[in-house]
């Protein structure tokens, strides 16, 4: 295959992915003061959905929440606060159910940085 065809491929690989990201997506949606199976680890059987265009989750030293949010520019990130001694961790990611893992790994950062390896990888050659 010719350089500027795979190249092209990435490049629309990428640019659906972009547009993917910034339509609703279904993510899961409850408190694991309520629901035993929302902590970690997590158990998807008996829990909520809710759409949004970002998956959010929660987790603190004894509860753990997952929701949806519509914020004006979502991103794939953590952070953790710490108040009054106890440490919070706050996690948004762009894709269906991506609140579901202990860790969010954000997929569309991953499959740009794939991209951009295949694209090197083709001009070497």
């Amino acid at each position: 295959m010719e350089l500027k065809t795979q190249a092209v491929y990435v490049a629309v690989l990428l640019a659906c992915t972009l547009i993917a990201s910034s339509e609703a997506i279904t993510c899961y949606m409850c408190n694991s003061a309520r629901k035993s199976g929302c902590s970690d680890p997590f158990k998807s059987d008996g829990i909520d959905n809710c759409t949004g265009t970002v998956c959010a989750k929660t987790r603190g030293k004894t509860v753990t929440n997952r929701y949806c949010l519509d914020p004006t520019s979502p991103e794939n990130k953590c952070t953790e606060n710490t108040e009054s001694g106890a440490i919070t961790i706050f996690c948004t990611c762009k894709s269906d159910r991506c609140n579901s893992a202990k860790t969010i790994i954000p997929s569309a950062w991953l499959l740009a940085v794939v991209g951009v390896l295949s694209m090197s990888a083709a001009i070497r050659n």
